[in-house]
């Protein structure tokens, strides 16, 4: 799948999220795990809510530290281990995957590629915006980010 990069300012997106340490292997079991704790204190709260968002920041000898969570607009009350974060502000490289959320695996490999024909170095931290979802999976949009080092 072709990838067309962009560069955007990120803002802060505002998320009721929930952060853990994982793996690469235990990634998608941890962030439903985590999701699976976040919605039920939204809808509880009658929160008005966006997207679900994966924040990702590199931890030690090959552990992720997430923070998965739910896009709130307005206020909501944080609970238990459902937290206020907000996403990354500043320069980021962008593209829009389309599919399998298995197969992102392109995306961050366009996303280096760009950065290294650009000169761009990476800040470390990464997060994906996931749109609404699909039972087509060609239809199913994620937004992949990695913030940039100021140039």
């Amino acid at each position: 799948m072709p990838y067309e990069v962009r560069v955007e300012q990120a803002g802060p997106r505002v998320l009721a999220a929930v952060r853990a340490v994982t793996t690469p292997g235990q990634l998608s079991t941890d962030i439903i795990r985590l999701l699976d704790q976040v919605w039920p204190v939204l809808r509880e709260q009658g929160a008005r809510t966006e997207h679900n968002v994966v924040i990702y920041r590199p931890g030690e000898a090959g552990e992720i530290t997430i923070d998965a969570g739910v896009e709130v607009v307005g206020d909501f009350a944080e609970r238990g281990a459902v937290r206020r974060v907000t996403t990354p502000v500043g320069e980021a490289a962008a593209v829009a995957h389309y599919g399998e959320y298995s197969a992102m695996g392109g995306a961050y490999a366009a996303l280096d590629q760009w950065c290294a024909a650009n000169g761009r170095r990476q800040a470390g931290v990464n997060w994906e915006v996931y749109g609404d979802w699909d039972d087509d999976p060609a239809k199913r949009r994620t937004d992949v980010y990695k913030l940039l080092s100021p140039a």
